[in-house]
């Protein structure tokens, strides 16, 4: 009868051994009103014939006979039928210590059906690539604007990539209604719709260079470009020559790099002035505009297999002598008339109108210190007269030099 009900699709399994165990105690139970049925007639007959006195004993061995009948029973059947229960912190339910192998395996089958394993619980983390609502587009309000582009602009072939709206006119709510449609190129989702659809994933299975373009609410947007990497391309280095010049001088680039797919082209720039390129070399022309600024070029290097990399090359100090930033002191009877050279840093200073003689005066709080004038390196050990060379005596008035200190160095002209 158990194994019929077992078969019976009921939503909670019957365990026949707790049906079983049910069974006895109902045969117990009858056994018992049997006894005590029998007891009764026992103890009163005698009470009869013998006075009350006398049945009370055997009213007393009835009823340990009774007790121990139950006792006996229940103990009986809960070693046999129920087995020991061990209860799971994690799902709820028991599982028997004492199952065959069989029902061991159906167990834990069981349960690794439904606790997912921990590369499946980091697989639905994984994002999805986005599809196309079924529902209905609503009529464009054109209440809604913006911007789009990738959440990342550079990811690796084959993963995906998440293309955001960002609101600039309108109100939420309508962003919320408004009619989404995204187009793409080079992926096997062409397009993608959706009302209030502002966020979207795609995968792209080859690399290159890739646009969107949506169209939100009536609106026309032009998206962000997305690089995606193949084989990756190594920039070891983009030095300038020379390190340092003076507005007018040319200074060259050269980028050196490596790659397993072959450099297929470089492409050069600069917030600085026209590049002038030749693959892996590039040069710029210096000018006055340029005077204490750190000027640089950019290089693309792409390779075979469309991956493109970005390098900022190393930058010059352009500094135009015409350009002038102080104007040396004369004198230096306190340390506030005498003039500062910060260190580090790349002044064009100048000498004084009424400078005669080019003497220069300069001391610093310690030794070893080197100032370059013009390009020329002198050690300080707390204090040097310095002679410019492109300095002459009897003209000094109004002359210009470059000077550049490691550390803070105090000047003044004597005459």
């Amino acid at each position: 009868m158990c194994l019929l009900f077992q078969k019976t699709q009921f939503q909670t399994p019957i365990d026949c051994r707790k049906v079983k165990t049910f069974s006895a105690i109902l045969e117990n139970v009858k056994q018992n009103i049997t006894i005590i049925n029998t007891l009764f007639l026992f103890i009163f007959s005698p009470m009869r014939m013998f006075g009350h006195l006398k049945a009370v004993p055997m009213a007393l061995l009835g009823l340990s006979f009774v007790f121990f009948a139950c006792s006996s029973e229940s103990t009986s059947s809960s070693s046999d039928d129920s087995p020991e229960t061990e209860y799971s912190s994690t799902k709820g339910e028991s599982s028997s210590s004492e199952s065959d192998k069989d029902s061991n395996d159906k167990s834990s089958s069981s349960v690794a059906k439904d606790e997912p394993t921990v590369s499946e619980k980091s697989s639905s983390s994984v994002k999805q690539e986005t599809v196309s609502g079924q529902e209905a587009l609503n009529e464009p309000q054109n209440k809604i604007n913006g911007s789009c582009g990738p959440s990342s602009d550079k990811i690796n072939k084959g993963d995906i990539a998440t293309w955001q709206f960002f609101r600039d006119e309108g109100e939420v709510w309508d962003q919320i209604l408004a009619p989404f449609v995204w187009t793409f190129e080079g992926t096997a989702s062409k397009s993608i719709q959706g009302n209030g659809l502002n966020q979207v994933n795609i995968r792209y299975e080859n690399s290159g260079t890739y646009t969107a373009s949506l169209l939100v609410d009536g609106n026309s947007v032009l998206c962000d470009t997305l690089q995606v990497q193949g084989v990756p391309i190594v920039i070891e280095s983009c030095e300038p020559i020379p390190a340092s010049a003076v507005a007018g001088d040319i200074v060259s680039w050269k980028v050196v790099s490596n790659s397993d797919s072959p450099i297929k082209s470089y492409s050069w720039s600069s917030d600085f002035g026209t590049v002038n390129a030749n693959g892996a070399e590039a040069s710029l022309t210096t000018d006055a505009s340029m005077h204490k600024k750190n000027v640089f070029v950019t290089v693309n290097v792409t390779n075979e297999d469309k991956t493109t990399e970005t390098y900022a090359c190393k930058p010059v100090t352009v500094i135009d002598p015409n350009m002038v930033d102080v104007t040396i002191a004369h004198s230096g009877i306190s340390d506030s008339t005498k003039q500062v050279f910060p260190g580090g840093q790349t002044i064009v200073a100048q000498y004084p109108s009424n400078a005669v003689n080019c003497q220069m005066v300069c001391g610093a709080q310690g030794n070893g210190v080197i100032l370059e004038v013009d390009g020329v390196a002198h050690t300080i050990d707390y204090s040097l007269n310095i002679t410019p060379e492109s300095c002459k005596d009897g003209s000094a008035a109004g002359s210009k030099i470059t000077i550049t200190a490691s550390m803070n160095v105090y000047c003044y002209v004597t005459y």
